[in-house]
């Protein structure tokens, strides 16, 4: 929705609903399906467990794994980043 805007606009605030693309869905549901699989350490999550990823895609039968796969781990660094965001600002 903002993503369209012209010029592209971000979400007034974090509780807003961005509708995904069309082409992101498969890469939203594998995600959705191991956002709670983490590798941690003493200070938090570090990264995600990618043998939970290429396991979701098995289960969901995803197509085109590599597109995919590249997706969910962009995906999960930006996660990342917004949880070390979160944790410096507390």
């Amino acid at each position: 929705m903002y993503e369209n805007r012209n010029p592209p606009e971000q979400p007034p605030c974090e509780t807003c609903r961005v509708d995904p693309v069309v082409e992101n869905q498969e890469a939203l549901r594998v995600f959705f399906m191991v956002q709670d699989q983490y590798i941690m350490s003493e200070g938090g999550p570090v990264a995600i467990n990618h043998l939970a990823i290429h396991e979701a895609m098995r289960l969901l039968k995803i197509k085109d794994r590599l597109k995919c796969f590249n997706k969910v781990c962009k995906l999960s660094r930006w996660w990342l980043e917004q949880v070390q965001e979160r944790r410096d600002n507390a």
